[in-house]
């Protein structure tokens, strides 16, 4: 009986340590514990972020991908900007073109050289989507074949195009590389009416306090005060983002190893703080005690880059804003908001 008694309590011990660890966290960190937060800067609650387009069912960063991603209704269209060698603002997150283009093909010379060494007409000699058939021959298709690297000008074209309003989620990678890029974009998105003076109507819906949760049928980040954010890990670009666009929120990247550069995961978020953003950390780092310290700072938190719907559930009991992903789909079934199950049908809506 005793040993009985024993295997008992040692099956029973993991249930209970489980059972202690949730309820730890559900009071450090519950779910929707950034809703208010997030709503301040009037940034839909949870967000959903398309990781440069739907990257997980079509070539990344490209027209099919943030189409799909839209259709789909995605609450932002999240891109990584570059600038090439003319001065074109691109959506591209490699530094070089080796891994999503055929670039060793067209220019074999060339094949590692940055993106700025290039030319806006010289990368639209190039095919940005067969290596994604090659990559992920579950999801390949032929109309994939070709498809070109887009600009953020056209981009914005596929964000205002829709039903579905989602907003734009722009990431400077390596701004080092690109002096004044930051000017660059905040007068693009000036120019397109997505910076600057509020409309009537964005006034009028803005007061309303609608978020896509309250209104399931249509997205409408566009016409929210949160509809553009800006992101990235170089604290240096966030700071001349609050100098040019200060009602922009802005998010501040960082992994583990930012955390070990800077000391502590403290040491971190008084960095973002430093330039009045966000935090934007690896979903590794996705645990409530983290997440409870950047809400305790006033600052809401998207984690990256989150795919499976366990990662999700967990994440969402340990109170995140949002979520960046590649599977777009996934997360709206998740939350409860994908309106077709049949990707198919989306492909067709979109013409690939």
């Amino acid at each position: 009986m005793r040993l009985k008694t024993v295997l008992i309590i040692i099956a029973a011990l993991p249930v209970v340590l489980l059972a202690l660890f949730f309820l730890y966290s559900y009071l450090l960190s519950p779910p929707g514990s950034g809703r208010d937060l997030s709503r301040e800067i009037g940034v839909p609650f949870p967000a959903l972020m398309a990781h440069r387009g739907a990257s997980g069912l079509a070539p990344e960063e490209t027209r099919p991908a943030y189409l799909l991603a839209r259709e789909l209704g995605a609450d932002y269209l999240e891109a990584d900007i570059q600038r090439t060698k003319d001065g074109v603002l691109i959506a591209l997150h490699d530094d070089d073109l080796s891994r999503t283009t055929n670039i060793a093909e067209v220019f074999p010379d060339r094949a590692k050289d940055s993106v700025d060494t290039f030319t806006y007409a010289e990368l639209q000699k190039l095919d940005a989507g067969s290596w994604f058939n090659k990559t992920h021959p579950q999801w390949a298709r032929p109309s994939f074949v070709g498809v070109k690297i887009l600009t953020l000008a056209e981009l914005i074209d596929i964000a205002d195009g829709g039903y579905h309003k989602p907003g734009l989620y722009l990431e400077t990678k390596s701004p080092e590389r690109f002096p004044g890029i930051e000017k660059q974009i905040v007068d693009l998105l000036t120019a397109r009416g997505w910076l600057g003076k509020q409309t009537a109507l964005e006034a009028e819906e803005s007061s309303l306090e609608e978020t896509p949760m309250d209104a399931p049928d249509r997205v409408r980040v566009r016409e929210m005060p949160g509809r553009v954010i800006v992101q990235s890990f170089s604290a240096d670009s966030l700071e001349i983002f609050r100098e040019l666009a200060p009602e922009v929120p802005r998010v501040f990247l960082f992994g583990q190893y930012t955390v070990e550069e800077m000391g502590s995961f403290e040491s971190v978020l008084e960095q973002a703080l430093a330039v009045d953003s966000h935090a934007g950390p690896s979903g590794y780092m996705a645990w409530p005690w983290y997440t409870s310290k950047i809400h305790s700072r006033g600052m809401i938190v998207h984690y990256y880059t989150i795919n499976q719907s366990w990662q999700m559930w967990l994440i969402n009991q340990f109170g995140a804003d949002g979520i960046f992903t590649d599977r777009i789909d996934i997360a709206l079934d998740y939350f409860g908001r994908l309106e077709e199950p049949d990707l198919e049908q989306y492909f067709q809506k979109i013409d690939y």
